[in-house]
């Protein structure tokens, strides 16, 4: 608030000696101020913490889930096949040889002079193997060899309808199944407009030998022929779910006489993943917490939530849920450092993947449990970890939850004093003003008082000097 007076009489500068009281007036709601702003760095620290917390919850679900414990995998060495194991498999070692794969039998017409040459009308009738037969109707408007083709391929009749140009003028009307298997075949009657469907003329002409109505045949339907363990298999597809128990083989190529080998075993690689998930994300947690509460002795500087409470509470859970073991499993896994994960003296984890197998391989079912159990009245160590985080991260109920909303609230309550602070020390520096203004005003009239007095004295001295010269 500027003045319009400044020390004119006084000789004061009022200006700067009520900035300076305003200063002092103001230093209260300046610490308030500041402790809002501390609030509000610490409820960014929270921030911090509870996406750390929240990574690492996903993690431990990750361990919770049976499932996990149950899978196998399919691996093989060879690029003749590509191999996906289910829950419903069987641990094994299978030789396979792969000598022959499934085709789609593809057949083609009699040539012609050009795709758009006219062929004749009627009604083709194509059947693949034991589906349905399809009716497909060849008229003025699909009578070319380009047309009859299109009219086949709209009629999703089980083959796939094309024209080929063999570069020497001549084209062929081809056909093949979409299916494969020897059983397959694709079968093709006619009714030909022309009344004969066994002469060269008209639709009949399609027919490379139309004595026989047949067309020529280029790849045979044809079974894929395999070997596993020894026993020769034959399936009509390229895809076989039912060769392995539990596995998906899909043939890519064949070789025959070359055996390679399908290895069938439990999943271990997806496990070691999710423990190693764990242990990255505990060990973020635990440098979250050290940066968080950490102090610079030589600088004398405190992180923003040294000496808490909250987060010490919580690394003495963490520490105490890595100590605890699981009711009903077998000592031999039934803490983590029999499933190769220790603590260091820094309290981050590390993990031996090594360790851990031998582990699982000698007592899977109690690993599952360790991690896993739920049964109403023991937990596994996954469990018991995600409703400890839960305690901390819920929206509603968590304990993180509550010291931000407290936080909040404290900031609120902090804000509210400092706009009534602002409004006293507005209306503060508003008298102050006043009773400057006043004090100038007054010394402006003592002014004018001592120049009327000291005229009148001069007066009284000259009327006092003519006298005596009288």
């Amino acid at each position: 608030m500027a003045f319009s007076v400044n020390g004119l009489m006084s000789g004061l500068d009022t200006a700067s000696i009520l900035s300076q009281m305003m200063q002092l007036e103001r230093r209260p709601m300046q610490l308030l101020q500041l402790k809002v702003e501390d609030y509000n760095a610490k409820i960014s620290a929270f921030g911090v913490l509870t996406g750390s917390l929240a990574d690492l919850q996903s993690a431990v679900k990750g361990l919770q889930d049976a499932d996990l414990y149950s899978t196998f995998s399919a691996s093989t060495a060879s690029d003749l096949v590509t191999v996906a194991a289910g829950d419903d498999a069987v641990a094994g070692r299978y030789q396979v040889t792969v000598d022959a794969l499934a085709q789609a039998q593809s057949v083609k017409s009699a040539s012609f002079a050009a795709s758009d040459a006219v062929v004749g009308t009627g009604t083709l009738t194509l059947q693949v193997g034991s589906n349905p037969a399809v009716d497909v109707t060849i008229d003025a408007t699909n009578n070319t060899l380009a047309g009859i083709a299109q009219a086949i391929n709209a009629a999703n009749a089980d083959v796939s309808a094309g024209v080929v140009n063999d570069g020497l003028g001549s084209y062929f009307l081809t056909l093949s199944g979409k299916e494969t298997g020897a059983a397959n075949t694709i079968s093709l009657t006619m009714n030909d407009a022309d009344g004969v469907n066994d002469d060269a003329a008209g639709l009949s002409s399609l027919y490379a030998d139309p004595a026989t109505q047949a067309l020529s045949q280029t790849q045979p339907a044809a079974n894929a022929q395999l070997s596993v363990n020894g026993i020769a298999v034959e399936r009509e597809g390229n895809t076989i779910d039912d060769l392995i128990q539990g596995v998906t083989v899909t043939l890519n190529g064949e070789d025959p006489g070359n055996p390679f080998v399908i290895t069938v075993a439990r999943d271990t690689a997806s496990v070691k993943s999710k423990i190693g998930a764990f242990v990255s994300k505990y060990n973020t947690v635990v440098d979250t917490l050290g940066k968080l509460q950490a102090y610079d002795p030589e600088r004398g500087v405190a992180a923003l939530l040294q000496g808490d409470s909250l987060t010490r509470n919580l690394q003495e859970k963490l520490r105490g849920l890595l100590q605890r073991q699981v009711a009903g499993v077998s000592d031999s896994v039934n803490q983590l450092s029999e499933l190769g994960i220790e603590v260091g003296r820094d309290g981050r984890l590390s993990f031996d993947s090594t360790v851990f197998d031998a582990a699982y391989e000698s007592n899977r079912e109690d690993v599952a449990n360790f991690f896993t159990l739920d049964d109403g009245e023991e937990e596994g160590f996954a469990v018991r970890f995600d409703n400890m985080l839960e305690s901390y991260l819920s929206s509603s109920t968590g304990i993180l939850a509550a010291k931000e909303n407290g936080l909040k609230s404290s900031i609120d309550r902090l804000e509210d004093q400092i706009l009534r602070m602002e409004s006293r020390l507005s209306k503060r520096e508003e008298n102050l003003q006043k009773q400057f203004e006043g004090l100038e005003s007054l010394l402006a009239q003592f002014q004018n008082t001592t120049g009327v007095l000291n005229q009148q004295l001069d007066a009284l001295s000259n009327l006092s000097a003519q006298i005596y010269k009288k």
